[in-house]
């Protein structure tokens, strides 16, 4: 159960173990015969990825991404469930392995593709599954002895929280409060939710609305742990794919540096984790902090951009340096 880093480790995989790999989305599957596709598509696009070869697509892996959205929804005007529960259906046979047809319209032929040695790997955020899990481990003792509510003493009051932060800034007292508190409501909350999700039974994913067959034929359940600000700050500073080495790209076209303090990026962390968002929170901040320097760097001098925790923090302007500023010094 995770949401996106699946296909991570399913391209890891593949690349390792050299075979192909296809991530396919859930929302757009449909039951067979309705506007959408097929669950024999996902089939059809790892042939494709394969290069049309049959022996290939058999060892390859697919990752069915967003499954929690094929939950089984009830029906009020008691309509037909096309993208849910039948699409489970239809899903059973191909990860229990079947043959599925192909055709390859180029060459006027088909194709029979054995899906038994094929790996399926199936992710999605599953939103509420922590709540069935406490409903679950709920204690029922009622009367004398009955133990205190875990919500009444998870925070402790506003005036007696601890503050501390990771880089100095100047926020006055009550806007670095608000902030500090929140942080630490954050973190106590993806803390208790990561602690129920640790507690996950394929019960749990019948109750959220997954059928009972096709939770048998996916029997390995795995939770991944909530973002923590150290995380989001490694996310931020990856060479290959991070936000900052993008933009620090994207500025040294206009033979301008990029540099970000380490209060800076600690400030940026803070602000993504704060959103609840994930890491996709960092590209909107960084960007929103970049936006002055974007438009000022173009056609000028400047050959660096300094970006302070006063910058992410407060809009304050960035540190600029010409050519003439660095012979000087």
């Amino acid at each position: 159960l995770s949401s996106g880093i699946n296909a991570e480790y399913g391209q890891m995989a593949a690349k390792l173990l050299d075979v192909p790999m296809v991530v396919c989305d859930c929302t757009s599957l449909t039951q067979a015969g309705y506007v959408g596709e097929d669950v024999d598509s996902v089939i059809m696009r790892l042939w494709q990825t394969a290069g049309q070869n049959v022996e290939r697509t058999e060892r390859g892996i697919i990752v069915l991404d967003e499954l929690d959205k094929l939950a089984s929804k009830r029906n009020k005007h008691g309509g037909k469930d096309i993208g849910g529960e039948g699409v489970q259906q239809s899903l059973l046979k191909i990860i229990e392995g079947t043959k599925v047809t192909v055709n390859d319209k180029a060459k006027n032929k088909s194709h029979q593709i054995d899906t038994r040695n094929i790996l399926f790997l199936a992710s999605g955020a599953f939103i509420g599954l922590d709540q069935i899990v406490k409903r679950r481990t709920a204690s029922k003792t009622l009367g004398f002895g009955t133990p205190a509510s875990s919500s009444s003493s998870a925070l402790p009051p506003p005036g007696k929280r601890p503050l501390s932060s990771s880089f100095g800034e100047t926020l006055d007292d009550s806007e670095r409060t608000e902030r500090l508190v929140k942080i630490k409501e954050t973190e106590e909350r993806n803390k208790a939710r990561d602690a129920l999700l640790d507690q996950v039974e394929p019960k749990d994913v019948l109750d959220y609305g997954m059928i009972p067959e096709l939770a048998g034929r996916i029997p390995i359940l795995t939770t991944l742990h909530s973002l923590t600000k150290n995380d989001l700050m490694v996310i931020a500073k990856d060479k290959e794919r991070g936000v900052i080495s993008q933009l620090t790209d994207l500025m040294s076209l206009n033979n301008c540096q990029l540099e970000f303090t380490e209060d800076a990026l600690a400030a940026i962390a803070e602000m993504a984790f704060c959103k609840k968002t994930g890491a996709r929170a960092l590209k909107s901040i960084v960007e929103t902090t970049l936006l002055e320097a974007m438009f000022e760097v173009p056609g000028s001098d400047i050959s660096h951009v300094l970006i302070t925790s006063d910058t992410v923090l407060n809009g304050a302007c960035p540190v600029y340096t010409r050519p003439a500023e660095q012979s000087n010094n």
